[in-house]
Protein backbone atom coordinates (compact mmCIF):
# COMPACT_ATOMS: atom_id res chain seq x y z
CA UNK A 1 0.00 0.00 0.00
CA UNK A 2 1.44 3.27 -1.08
CA UNK A 3 0.73 6.95 0.71
CA UNK A 4 1.07 10.58 -0.75
CA UNK A 5 4.16 11.87 -0.13
CA UNK A 6 3.82 14.50 2.25
CA UNK A 7 4.40 18.01 1.46
CA UNK A 8 7.87 18.77 2.27
CA UNK A 9 8.47 21.03 5.47
CA UNK A 10 9.11 24.64 4.95
CA UNK A 11 12.32 25.94 5.99
CA UNK A 12 11.64 28.11 8.98
CA UNK A 13 13.99 30.74 7.88
CA UNK A 14 12.44 31.25 4.95
CA UNK A 15 8.80 31.08 5.96
CA UNK A 16 9.66 33.76 8.64
CA UNK A 17 10.84 36.11 6.42
CA UNK A 18 8.56 39.48 5.21
CA UNK A 19 8.83 41.92 2.98
CA UNK A 20 5.65 43.87 4.87
CA UNK A 21 8.27 46.74 6.45
CA UNK A 22 9.79 47.63 3.25
CA UNK A 23 6.09 47.84 0.93
CA UNK A 24 4.83 49.90 3.97
CA UNK A 25 7.50 52.42 4.50
CA UNK A 26 8.29 53.07 0.57
CA UNK A 27 4.98 53.27 -0.08
CA UNK A 28 4.24 55.34 2.94
CA UNK A 29 6.77 57.73 2.11
CA UNK A 30 5.77 58.54 -0.99
CA UNK A 31 1.65 59.23 0.26
CA UNK A 32 2.71 61.42 2.95
CA UNK A 33 4.75 63.45 -0.10
CA UNK A 34 1.45 63.16 -2.02
CA UNK A 35 -0.64 64.56 0.86
CA UNK A 36 1.89 67.56 1.80
CA UNK A 37 1.93 68.38 -2.26
CA UNK A 38 -1.76 68.70 -2.52
CA UNK A 39 -2.05 70.62 1.47
CA UNK A 40 0.71 72.88 -0.44
CA UNK A 41 -1.44 73.54 -3.39
CA UNK A 42 -4.66 74.34 -1.50
CA UNK A 43 -3.00 76.32 0.52
CA UNK A 44 -1.08 78.36 -2.71
CA UNK A 45 -4.70 78.45 -4.09
CA UNK A 46 -7.26 79.26 -1.39
CA UNK A 47 -4.58 80.75 1.02
CA UNK A 48 -1.94 83.11 -1.34
CA UNK A 49 -3.95 83.22 -4.85
CA UNK A 50 -7.81 83.08 -3.53
CA UNK A 51 -9.01 81.37 -6.76
CA UNK A 52 -9.20 77.47 -6.22
CA UNK A 53 -10.46 75.62 -9.30
CA UNK A 54 -12.42 72.21 -9.92
CA UNK A 55 -8.38 71.14 -10.77
CA UNK A 56 -8.42 71.36 -6.95
CA UNK A 57 -11.70 69.75 -5.87
CA UNK A 58 -10.70 66.64 -7.89
CA UNK A 59 -7.04 66.02 -7.02
CA UNK A 60 -8.68 66.13 -3.34
CA UNK A 61 -10.85 63.77 -4.22
CA UNK A 62 -7.92 61.56 -5.87
CA UNK A 63 -5.46 62.06 -2.72
CA UNK A 64 -8.20 60.71 -0.73
CA UNK A 65 -8.58 57.62 -2.82
CA UNK A 66 -5.31 57.24 -2.18
CA UNK A 67 -5.35 57.55 1.15
CA UNK A 68 -7.98 54.85 0.95
CA UNK A 69 -5.57 52.51 -1.18
CA UNK A 70 -2.35 53.22 1.44
CA UNK A 71 -4.93 52.35 4.36
CA UNK A 72 -5.66 48.95 2.16
CA UNK A 73 -2.02 47.92 2.07
CA UNK A 74 -1.60 48.08 6.08
CA UNK A 75 -5.25 46.15 6.55
CA UNK A 76 -3.62 43.50 3.97
CA UNK A 77 -0.65 43.46 6.10
CA UNK A 78 -2.88 41.57 8.90
CA UNK A 79 -3.34 39.09 6.37
CA UNK A 80 -0.44 38.14 4.67
CA UNK A 81 1.05 40.95 2.66
CA UNK A 82 4.56 40.28 2.39
CA UNK A 83 5.02 37.17 3.37
CA UNK A 84 5.48 34.29 1.50
CA UNK A 85 2.20 32.73 -0.23
CA UNK A 86 2.85 29.27 0.72
CA UNK A 87 2.54 30.64 4.56
CA UNK A 88 -0.45 32.47 4.09
CA UNK A 89 -3.63 30.36 5.76
CA UNK A 90 -7.03 29.73 3.28
CA UNK A 91 -8.70 32.29 5.49
CA UNK A 92 -6.44 34.60 5.21
CA UNK A 93 -5.78 34.64 1.60
CA UNK A 94 -10.05 35.64 1.39
CA UNK A 95 -9.19 38.08 3.42
CA UNK A 96 -6.63 39.74 1.33
CA UNK A 97 -7.95 39.47 -2.16
CA UNK A 98 -11.36 41.32 -0.54
CA UNK A 99 -9.21 44.08 0.85
CA UNK A 100 -7.24 44.10 -2.77
CA UNK A 101 -10.89 44.18 -4.88
CA UNK A 102 -11.80 47.36 -2.56
CA UNK A 103 -8.22 48.71 -3.04
CA UNK A 104 -8.44 48.13 -6.71
CA UNK A 105 -11.60 50.20 -7.05
CA UNK A 106 -11.03 53.05 -4.87
CA UNK A 107 -7.14 53.42 -5.61
CA UNK A 108 -6.03 51.78 -8.67
CA UNK A 109 -8.99 52.62 -11.10
CA UNK A 110 -11.00 55.52 -9.22
CA UNK A 111 -7.95 57.89 -8.03
CA UNK A 112 -5.99 57.31 -10.89
CA UNK A 113 -8.66 58.21 -12.86
CA UNK A 114 -9.67 61.48 -11.03
CA UNK A 115 -5.64 62.17 -10.83
CA UNK A 116 -5.81 62.36 -15.05
CA UNK A 117 -9.07 64.75 -14.72
CA UNK A 118 -7.43 66.94 -12.21
CA UNK A 119 -4.51 67.19 -14.44
CA UNK A 120 -6.70 67.92 -17.48
CA UNK A 121 -8.74 70.85 -16.20
CA UNK A 122 -5.65 72.19 -14.94
CA UNK A 123 -3.96 72.55 -18.17
CA UNK A 124 -7.13 73.52 -19.65
CA UNK A 125 -6.20 77.13 -17.33
CA UNK A 126 -2.93 77.48 -20.08
CA UNK A 127 -4.66 78.41 -23.09
CA UNK A 128 -8.05 78.84 -24.77
CA UNK A 129 -6.25 77.60 -28.19
CA UNK A 130 -9.45 75.39 -29.71
CA UNK A 131 -7.71 72.52 -30.54
CA UNK A 132 -5.82 72.15 -27.15
CA UNK A 133 -9.21 73.00 -25.65
CA UNK A 134 -11.15 70.05 -27.73
CA UNK A 135 -8.24 67.70 -27.06
CA UNK A 136 -8.37 67.95 -23.08
CA UNK A 137 -11.92 67.74 -23.45
CA UNK A 138 -11.68 64.33 -25.09
CA UNK A 139 -8.94 63.06 -23.08
CA UNK A 140 -11.32 63.39 -20.46
CA UNK A 141 -13.77 61.55 -22.05
CA UNK A 142 -11.56 59.13 -22.75
CA UNK A 143 -10.55 58.65 -19.05
CA UNK A 144 -14.12 58.66 -17.99
CA UNK A 145 -15.04 55.75 -20.37
CA UNK A 146 -11.69 53.41 -19.61
CA UNK A 147 -12.08 53.81 -15.96
CA UNK A 148 -16.01 52.69 -15.58
CA UNK A 149 -14.76 50.22 -18.28
CA UNK A 150 -12.02 49.20 -15.46
CA UNK A 151 -14.52 49.34 -12.24
CA UNK A 152 -16.93 47.18 -14.61
CA UNK A 153 -14.21 44.69 -15.47
CA UNK A 154 -13.90 43.96 -11.55
CA UNK A 155 -17.30 43.97 -10.82
CA UNK A 156 -18.59 41.56 -13.53
CA UNK A 157 -15.54 39.39 -13.45
CA UNK A 158 -17.58 37.03 -10.83
CA UNK A 159 -21.06 35.82 -10.47
CA UNK A 160 -21.81 36.29 -7.60
CA UNK A 161 -19.53 39.59 -7.56
CA UNK A 162 -17.93 37.60 -4.00
CA UNK A 163 -16.73 34.70 -5.72
CA UNK A 164 -13.42 37.39 -6.77
CA UNK A 165 -12.51 37.22 -3.26
CA UNK A 166 -14.47 34.05 -1.80
CA UNK A 167 -13.23 30.58 -3.71
CA UNK A 168 -16.75 29.42 -4.02
CA UNK A 169 -16.68 26.94 -6.10
CA UNK A 170 -20.36 27.17 -7.33
CA UNK A 171 -18.97 30.90 -8.66
CA UNK A 172 -18.76 31.39 -12.18
CA UNK A 173 -15.85 33.68 -13.11
CA UNK A 174 -14.01 34.22 -16.45
CA UNK A 175 -10.23 33.45 -16.61
CA UNK A 176 -7.25 34.93 -14.72
CA UNK A 177 -5.74 35.16 -18.40
CA UNK A 178 -8.57 37.24 -19.98
CA UNK A 179 -8.93 39.50 -16.86
CA UNK A 180 -5.24 40.22 -16.71
CA UNK A 181 -5.05 40.54 -20.60
CA UNK A 182 -7.80 43.20 -19.83
CA UNK A 183 -6.07 44.82 -17.18
CA UNK A 184 -3.09 45.32 -19.45
CA UNK A 185 -5.08 47.65 -21.71
CA UNK A 186 -6.03 49.59 -18.88
CA UNK A 187 -2.37 50.14 -17.80
CA UNK A 188 -1.46 51.01 -21.19
CA UNK A 189 -4.74 53.22 -21.55
CA UNK A 190 -3.02 55.11 -18.73
CA UNK A 191 0.38 55.53 -19.92
CA UNK A 192 -0.68 56.93 -23.13
CA UNK A 193 -2.61 59.80 -21.16
CA UNK A 194 -0.01 60.26 -19.12
CA UNK A 195 2.16 61.11 -22.28
CA UNK A 196 -0.48 63.20 -23.43
CA UNK A 197 -0.99 65.13 -20.45
CA UNK A 198 3.03 65.54 -19.92
CA UNK A 199 3.09 66.30 -24.09
CA UNK A 200 0.45 68.51 -24.93
CA UNK A 201 1.09 72.15 -23.38
CA UNK A 202 4.98 71.90 -24.72
CA UNK A 203 3.78 73.66 -28.38
CA UNK A 204 1.59 76.18 -26.06
CA UNK A 205 4.61 77.35 -23.22
CA UNK A 206 6.78 77.17 -26.48
CA UNK A 207 5.08 80.07 -28.12
CA UNK A 208 4.66 82.17 -24.86
CA UNK A 209 6.87 86.10 -24.97
CA UNK A 210 9.05 84.62 -22.46
CA UNK A 211 12.71 84.02 -22.29
CA UNK A 212 13.85 80.66 -23.20
CA UNK A 213 15.07 79.75 -20.32
CA UNK A 214 12.02 80.38 -18.46
CA UNK A 215 10.51 78.66 -21.17
CA UNK A 216 12.10 75.12 -20.66
CA UNK A 217 11.44 75.55 -16.69
CA UNK A 218 8.10 75.39 -17.30
CA UNK A 219 8.36 72.79 -19.55
CA UNK A 220 10.55 70.59 -17.14
CA UNK A 221 7.85 71.03 -14.38
CA UNK A 222 5.06 70.09 -16.34
CA UNK A 223 7.13 67.20 -17.85
CA UNK A 224 7.48 65.54 -14.04
CA UNK A 225 4.19 63.61 -15.35
CA UNK A 226 6.53 60.93 -17.09
CA UNK A 227 7.78 60.04 -13.86
CA UNK A 228 4.19 58.56 -13.92
CA UNK A 229 4.87 57.37 -16.98
CA UNK A 230 7.98 55.62 -15.75
CA UNK A 231 6.11 53.76 -12.72
CA UNK A 232 3.35 52.40 -15.59
CA UNK A 233 5.98 50.73 -17.55
CA UNK A 234 7.57 49.08 -14.48
CA UNK A 235 3.79 48.51 -13.50
CA UNK A 236 3.13 46.77 -16.91
CA UNK A 237 5.98 44.46 -16.71
CA UNK A 238 4.82 42.87 -13.55
CA UNK A 239 1.40 42.85 -15.09
CA UNK A 240 2.67 40.38 -17.75
CA UNK A 241 4.64 38.25 -15.55
CA UNK A 242 1.51 38.05 -12.77
CA UNK A 243 0.29 34.71 -13.62
CA UNK A 244 3.51 32.66 -13.80
CA UNK A 245 4.85 34.07 -10.21
CA UNK A 246 4.17 31.61 -7.56
CA UNK A 247 5.06 33.97 -4.58
CA UNK A 248 2.81 36.85 -5.40
CA UNK A 249 1.88 38.12 -2.01
CA UNK A 250 5.88 38.64 -0.95
CA UNK A 251 6.23 41.43 -3.41
CA UNK A 252 2.64 42.68 -4.37
CA UNK A 253 4.32 44.55 -7.43
CA UNK A 254 1.44 45.11 -9.31
CA UNK A 255 -0.44 46.81 -6.57
CA UNK A 256 3.35 48.16 -5.20
CA UNK A 257 4.36 49.82 -8.09
CA UNK A 258 0.38 50.82 -9.22
CA UNK A 259 -0.01 52.69 -5.93
CA UNK A 260 3.59 54.79 -6.46
CA UNK A 261 2.29 55.71 -10.26
CA UNK A 262 -0.56 57.00 -8.61
CA UNK A 263 1.25 59.44 -5.87
CA UNK A 264 4.21 60.14 -8.26
CA UNK A 265 1.48 61.62 -10.29
CA UNK A 266 -0.22 63.34 -7.42
CA UNK A 267 3.16 64.89 -6.82
CA UNK A 268 3.95 66.06 -10.55
CA UNK A 269 0.59 67.61 -10.81
CA UNK A 270 0.49 69.79 -7.49
CA UNK A 271 4.14 70.98 -7.97
CA UNK A 272 3.42 73.56 -10.82
CA UNK A 273 0.70 75.16 -8.76
CA UNK A 274 2.80 76.13 -5.53
CA UNK A 275 5.30 78.75 -7.69
CA UNK A 276 3.29 81.83 -5.69
CA UNK A 277 4.63 80.08 -2.61
CA UNK A 278 8.17 79.88 -3.98
CA UNK A 279 7.60 83.66 -4.60
CA UNK A 280 6.53 84.08 -1.17
CA UNK A 281 9.49 82.30 0.31
CA UNK A 282 11.80 84.82 -1.37
CA UNK A 283 9.97 87.51 -0.68
CA UNK A 284 9.83 86.73 3.27
CA UNK A 285 13.91 86.04 3.10
CA UNK A 286 14.22 89.87 1.32
CA UNK A 287 11.96 91.52 3.71
CA UNK A 288 9.17 92.00 1.02
CA UNK A 289 6.54 90.13 2.47
CA UNK A 290 4.09 92.54 2.87
CA UNK A 291 3.01 93.83 -0.80
CA UNK A 292 4.41 90.50 -2.37
CA UNK A 293 0.71 90.08 -3.50
CA UNK A 294 -0.08 93.41 -3.66
CA UNK A 295 1.68 94.59 -7.15
CA UNK A 296 0.46 98.31 -8.45
CA UNK A 297 -0.84 98.01 -12.06
CA UNK A 298 0.92 100.13 -14.89
CA UNK A 299 -1.15 100.18 -17.39
CA UNK A 300 1.00 102.81 -19.61
CA UNK A 301 -2.09 105.03 -20.30
CA UNK A 302 -2.17 108.45 -19.71
CA UNK A 303 -5.26 110.92 -18.92
CA UNK A 304 -6.84 111.97 -15.83
CA UNK A 305 -6.52 110.25 -12.88
CA UNK A 306 -7.63 106.04 -13.38
CA UNK A 307 -8.74 103.65 -10.86
CA UNK A 308 -6.44 100.38 -12.10
CA UNK A 309 -8.08 97.01 -12.26
CA UNK A 310 -7.80 95.50 -8.77
CA UNK A 311 -5.61 92.37 -8.22
CA UNK A 312 -6.39 89.50 -6.22
CA UNK A 313 -4.13 90.41 -2.86
CA UNK A 314 -3.78 90.35 0.87
CA UNK A 315 -4.87 93.86 1.32
CA UNK A 316 -7.48 93.94 -1.70
CA UNK A 317 -6.66 97.35 -2.27
CA UNK A 318 -7.30 99.54 -5.16
CA UNK A 319 -4.30 101.70 -6.56
CA UNK A 320 -5.14 105.39 -8.71
CA UNK A 321 -2.64 106.48 -11.27
CA UNK A 322 -2.34 110.46 -11.68
CA UNK A 323 -1.73 111.93 -15.36
CA UNK A 324 1.82 111.97 -15.22
CA UNK A 325 2.32 108.07 -14.56
CA UNK A 326 2.73 108.53 -10.72
CA UNK A 327 1.10 106.15 -8.44
CA UNK A 328 -1.31 107.95 -5.83
CA UNK A 329 -1.47 106.00 -2.33
CA UNK A 330 -4.23 103.94 -1.27
CA UNK A 331 -7.54 104.84 -1.81
CA UNK A 332 -8.51 103.79 1.56
CA UNK A 333 -7.55 107.25 2.65
CA UNK A 334 -9.70 109.50 0.57
CA UNK A 335 -13.14 107.65 -0.72
CA UNK A 336 -15.39 108.94 -3.57
CA UNK A 337 -17.18 111.84 -2.78
CA UNK A 338 -14.86 113.26 -0.74
CA UNK A 339 -12.24 116.57 -0.98
CA UNK A 340 -8.85 115.71 -1.04
CA UNK A 341 -6.22 117.85 1.04
CA UNK A 342 -3.95 120.14 -1.65
CA UNK A 343 -1.29 117.78 -0.69
CA UNK A 344 -2.03 114.35 -1.96
CA UNK A 345 0.74 111.41 -2.21
CA UNK A 346 2.18 109.85 -5.14
CA UNK A 347 5.17 107.06 -5.50
CA UNK A 348 7.79 106.94 -7.60
CA UNK A 349 7.87 103.90 -10.18
CA UNK A 350 11.67 103.52 -8.88
CA UNK A 351 11.79 101.21 -5.71
CA UNK A 352 14.36 100.76 -3.41
CA UNK A 353 13.01 97.13 -2.62
CA UNK A 354 12.98 98.42 1.31
CA UNK A 355 10.01 96.79 3.44
CA UNK A 356 6.53 97.72 3.37
CA UNK A 357 5.18 98.31 7.04
CA UNK A 358 1.99 98.72 9.04
CA UNK A 359 1.37 102.21 10.29
CA UNK A 360 -0.86 104.32 12.62
CA UNK A 361 -2.34 107.78 11.10
CA UNK A 362 -3.55 110.29 14.14
CA UNK A 363 -4.00 107.62 16.52
CA UNK A 364 -6.46 105.61 14.43
CA UNK A 365 -5.56 102.55 13.10
CA UNK A 366 -5.48 101.80 9.53
CA UNK A 367 -4.06 98.91 7.67
CA UNK A 368 -2.20 100.76 4.95
CA UNK A 369 0.88 100.16 3.66
CA UNK A 370 4.19 102.95 4.16
CA UNK A 371 6.67 102.78 1.33
CA UNK A 372 10.01 103.17 2.47
CA UNK A 373 10.89 103.78 -0.97
CA UNK A 374 11.42 107.23 -2.17
CA UNK A 375 8.17 109.25 -2.08
CA UNK A 376 7.24 112.36 -4.59
CA UNK A 377 5.28 115.10 -2.63
CA UNK A 378 3.32 117.03 -5.36
CA UNK A 379 1.34 120.26 -4.39
CA UNK A 380 -2.10 120.22 -6.49
CA UNK A 381 -5.83 120.55 -6.24
CA UNK A 382 -7.91 116.90 -6.86
CA UNK A 383 -11.48 116.68 -6.38
CA UNK A 384 -13.13 113.54 -6.86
Amino acid sequence: MSFPSAQPALDPQWAAQSNLPRILAVTGVIHILALISVGLRLYCRIGLLRSPGKDDVVIVAAALGALGGWICFILQGYCGLGRHTKTISQDDLQKFDHIAFSQSIISAIGALGLLKISIALFLLRLSKNKWYSRSLWALILFVSVYSVGAWLTFFLRCRPMSGFWDRNPLAMCYTINLFMKVAMVNTVFNILTDVCFATLPIPIIWKLQISQRIRINLIGVLSLGYLAVAMGIVKSYYQLTFIKNPDKHFEQSVQFWGFLQLNVGIIASSIPTMKPLLKKGIAISNGDQYNQYNSIERSGQSGDLKATKPRRSYLGTNDIRAADGSYEMNKRFATSGQSRKPTDYSINEDRSGSEDAIFEIKGQELKGIRRTTEVVIKNHKIDV
